[in-house]
């Protein structure tokens, strides 16, 4: 039985005290939830006393910075933006931080030009402006200041608190704040901003009113509801409004896990983190949803929510249609800045009518007045008036003596029940872009259209992820790359002045076909629908050739094979990220704080296999479209980027072309019948003569020893998983497989071998049997170590701490990344299917069902044996900080304690590879002779799969 207390809904209580009866009545119910590796659920809750503490350190500490304990004084209250890009958990303590300190706060969008900033700094009067530390942010700051300057307007810029600051229970320097109290309804609590239809966002006040009206009219109960809200962004109103729908309701909110920077949301991370943390609904942009339609698995995995909304834009008809017809609980999210929340959203009952169908919320008093010469009789146009329980920010004209909003939005009633209708279209010509941006064209077309070539330009994007513009010449045009050339430093004005989502790419400018007619109003401009319309597959066409194809800046030129260097990878990234970014983004720079988008990023991928796909580079198509989606967001600079495709490229040139055979298919019978046993005989020794004993690699299989086999004289056991291998810990695994070897072999002398994964493990077998007074007389370490899941890797932050979850995360995912990496350099089409179908797997893309039953239990043996071992390690580092420094030295340690003599095997194309350049001399023996000196280093010319069927190691790990 429930033992949360609802919240009154009378208004008697202002949002602030809210948020205190749920921490004081509901000290156990969440607010937050995120993804953690490390809890026994998978996930972490943030209860409400929890949060409504890091509401109030926020408050204290902003109080402390601004100068000022004094400043609750809801008359004249200051105004702070912020200007971050940070976790959602953090804004939303940012936000409702400044709120509880008196503020009036104003979240900027990161997506703003530094002439909007300045523009919105100054229609607002924020006297405070809050900036995260990453250079974009930064930049973008300094200059809308230098801008404010020049009007002699002042503000002063301060940085905002970490997540460290506000989460750090220990403070004890900050002054008390004072007791809440009343808010009256009409102060602005919060400033949003617009797109509106002016040439900047418009500033909207919304006050305590509005905010308050969210509730509703009668108590709502969704303890049970769990919303992957990952995808909202927390400076859009939507995310506010999820914070308070949440305060009275009792739904909890997932997000991305609470670190001071930002997480860049992709489809395969938010659908991943939604599974995660075991959410009933989601609400998202259109555009990854148009991205789950393509998917079979993502779309089985939307079908166990009990709600999916989408917010922000319209969704393509095709994906919506898809996604019904799979199953999905499709429904809209519909509202704006202005009015609040439109369309019901807390519906139990599923919508039968089709998934572009709302009800209107209870007691809002929504006006439809019908559209001229709509002969259907299910048009009108939208205007909310403001009622007893329900408040406008902002109103444009009166009804009845009412406060009304027009919203200039067509809505269409269901044809057979009244009570449903969706959104047909728009009396302005605002872009409403499946990613939930907005373009307002006006601006960007008047720009465009002051160059002389251009007699005018219509945009278009209704529904994509991104704009397009149509151009009509102002002269015959014989050559079209030619004028996109001449009239380029225009759009790039235009550009310069636009969001980010707004800006326009070359292949993007089309031009009106002359043989149609160009319609005019009475006004002598151009009527915009009907061009659009008559110019639908020209549209069409310019979006299938953005996917289809990209401009390389890059040319392989001379360059061959043998000739291919890391400069090669840095020329190719390079290219692409100074072409869609920005031509000054350094090499070390994150290229999402420089001003990328999840838009940019597809196209710097899409460049880059562009580029990868020279002939001269010979590098496997195969190879090239197995790079991940999120490459870019995994790897988001120029450098670490580089460093990941050179693997790749040297991967692919330095194996033979000839490998793609079959994965079993020289595994022999003798392997193959004894898969139940945990060690299995390859070769008898001779008389008196102790075996080699190996230990699997990462997918518990021992068909990688089939050639060694037929080729040793000397004795030879595997060891493999099984199905009665211990699976739930490291420390379980390696004692059974002790516990086996001393049953088989009883005494020693023994002779021990660790195959990559499998290298750790005989080291603590050989630990194991050493402290039983057992002498092992050989440890053979093959193209790994115990160290290898701490070697330097593009990402990897040295001073990170591991017990932080998402760090953990992010830490086993650059693993899997770089199994993935090794398994395409084999450059065989079985491993490299294996590798695409783990990547799948792991991101929640594939399900264990749609694995084949091989691939599967390799899958399970790779990826958990990967967690515990590292769970392991972990535990080795004494005290709860678990970083980087303190792991790494516990593990020399650990390792110094074997006796055994020591011989590391090296592939030079094996994973070394996967070691970052500036690292490789350094980790040469993969960091073993820090704890053995006199370790012996073998090197052998091959990947880390063939080397096990060299004949120089087959015969050099013979000797001991």
């Amino acid at each position: 039985m429930s033992t949360y207390t609802p919240v009154p809904v009378d208004g008697s209580l202002s949002i602030l005290q809210i948020f205190e009866f749920q921490a004081t009545m509901n000290p156990h119910h969440p607010l937050f939830r995120y993804e953690s590796a490390s809890a026994h659920d998978g996930y972490e809750n943030i209860a409400w006393p929890q949060a409504v503490k890091m509401f109030d350190t926020t408050a204290q500490i902003m109080r402390l910075r601004l100068g000022n304990t004094g400043m609750i004084d809801y008359a004249h209250p200051p105004v702070v933006g912020i200007l971050a890009a940070t976790s959602s958990i953090l804004y939303a303590s940012l936000i409702f931080g400044a709120v509880r300190a008196g503020c009036t706060v104003f979240p900027l969008s990161t997506r703003n030009s530094d002439v909007a900033i300045a523009h919105l700094i100054a229609e607002s009067g924020i006297k405070y402006l809050l900036i995260s530390q990453d250079s974009h942010m930064q930049e973008i700051a300094r200059k809308a200041n230098a801008l404010l300057d020049a009007r002699n307007i002042k503000i002063e810029i301060l940085p905002i608190p970490t997540y460290e600051d506000i989460s750090d229970t220990q403070i004890t320097d900050l002054e008390a704040l004072p007791p809440l109290r009343a808010i009256p309804d009409e102060r602005a609590l919060i400033i949003a901003h617009s797109s509106g239809s002016t040439s900047f966002p418009k500033v909207v006040p919304l006050t305590h009113k509005y905010l308050q009206a969210i509730k509703g009219s009668r108590p709502l109960d969704f303890t049970s509801w769990v919303q992957s809200s990952q995808g909202s962004a927390m400076f859009h109103v939507m995310g506010v409004i999820s914070i308070i729908r949440a305060a009275y309701s009792g739904m909890v909110l997932a997000l991305f896990g609470p670190t001071t920077n930002a997480v860049n949301a992709t489809p395969e991370r938010l659908l991943q983190s939604a599974l995660a943390t075991k959410c009933t609904t989601m609400l998202c942009p259109p555009m990854f949803l148009e991205h789950w339609a393509k998917d079979p698995s993502s779309i089985e995995k939307l079908r166990t929510f009990s709600r999916v909304s989408f917010t922000g834009g319209p969704l393509a008809h095709q994906a919506g249609d898809i996604l019904q017809k799979s199953g999905v609980a499709l429904t809209p999210s519909y509202g704006s800045t202005e009015t609040g929340p439109i369309a019901l959203m807390f519906t139990k009952e599923k919508q039968k009518e089709g998934w572009e169908y709302f009800q209107f919320i209870p007691g809002m008093d929504a006006v439809l007045v019908p559209i001229d010469g709509d002969s259907s009789g299910l048009l009108f146009q939208l205007i909310i008036k403001e009622s007893a329980t329900h408040s406008l920010a902002l109103s444009n004209m009166e009804i009845d003596g009412l406060p009304a909003c027009d919203t200039r939005d067509i809505v269409q009633r269901h044809p057979k029940n009244s009570k449903l209708y969706r959104l047909y279209g728009r009396i302005d010509d605002q872009i409403m872009h499946s990613n939930g941006e907005k373009t307002n064209p006006g601006p960007i077309e008047r720009i465009l259209a002051q160059n002389p070539l251009v007699e005018s330009a219509i945009m278009f994007g209704r529904a994509k992820p991104h704009a397009g513009v149509l151009v009509v010449p102002s002269e015959k045009i014989l050559d079209r790359q030619s004028f996109r050339d001449a009239i380029w430093p225009t759009v790039e004005q235009a550009n310069n002045f636009s969001p980010s989502h707004s800006r326009l790419f070359k292949e993007m400018i089309i031009f009106f076909n002359p043989s149609k007619p160009f319609h005019m109003n009475l006004k002598g401009t151009p009527q915009r629908y009907s061009i659009l319309k008559d110019h639908t597959q020209e549209i069409e066409d310019a979006y299938d050739t953005f996917d289809e194809t990209a401009s390389s800046s890059f040319s392989s030129g001379t360059v061959s094979r043998g000739d291919i260097s890391i400069n090669d990878a840095l020329e190719i990234v390079r290219a692409h990220v100074h072409a869609h970014v920005n031509s000054n983004v350094s090499d070390n720079e994150d290229m999402f704080e420089a001003g990328a988008d999840s838009l940019l990023a597809a196209r710097i991928r899409r460049g880059i296999m562009h580029s990868l796909g020279e002939p001269d580079l010979g590098v496997p198509d195969i190879v090239v479209q197995s790079l991940p989606h999120d490459i870019v967001f995994t790897s988001p600079t120029i450098g670490r980027l580089a460093s990941l495709i050179f693997g790749v490229i040297v991967c692919a040139a330095s194996s033979p072309q000839t490998g793609n055979i079959s994965f079993m298919k020289n595994v022999p019978a003798s392997i193959l019948d004894q898969e139940d046993h945990t060690i299995v005989r390859l070769r008898e020794p001779p008389a008196g003569e102790p075996p080699l004993i190996l230990l699997h690699g990462g997918t518990g299989l021992i068909y990688a020893f089939a050639y060694m086999q037929t080729h040793f004289h000397s004795g030879l056991w595997a060891i493999q998983v099984t199905h009665e291998t211990p699976r739930t810990s490291f420390v379980a695994q390696t004692d059974f497989y002790h516990q086996k070897i001393k049953e088989s072999q009883p005494n020693g002398p023994y002779r021990l071998g660790g195959y990559s994964a499998g290298t750790i493990m005989a080291c603590r077998i050989t630990k194991l049997l050493e402290a039983n007074g057992d002498k092992v007389i050989q440890l053979a370490l093959i193209d790994s170590s115990p160290f290898a899941a701490l070697t330097p890797r593009p990402g990897l932050d040295t001073s990170a701490d591991f017990s932080d979850a998402q760090t953990l995360h992010d830490h086993h995912e650059r693993s899997v990344r770089s199994i993935c990496t090794v398994y395409r350099a084999y450059n065989d089409a079985w491993w490299t299917k294996f590798a695409a179908a783990v990547w799948e797997r792991w991101t929640n893309r594939l399900r264990p069902a749609d694995m084949s039953e091989l691939m599967a239990r390799m899958y399970e043996n790779l990826i958990g044996g990967t967690i515990r071992t590292f769970d392991f390690m972990l535990n080795q580092a004494l005290g709860d900080r678990k970083g980087y420094d303190e792991v790494l030295d516990a593990m020399v340690q650990w390792t110094k304690e074997i006796q055994a003599p020591v011989t590391v095997y090296k592939a030079t194309n094996g994973i070394i590879q996967n070691i970052s350049l500036d690292s490789r001399e350094k980790w040469r023996t993969f960091g073993v002779d820090w704890a053995h000196e006199d370790v012996r280093v073998v090197e052998v010319d091959a990947n880390h799969s063939n080397i096990l069927a060299h004949d120089e190691f087959v015969e050099d790990i013979q000797k001991f």
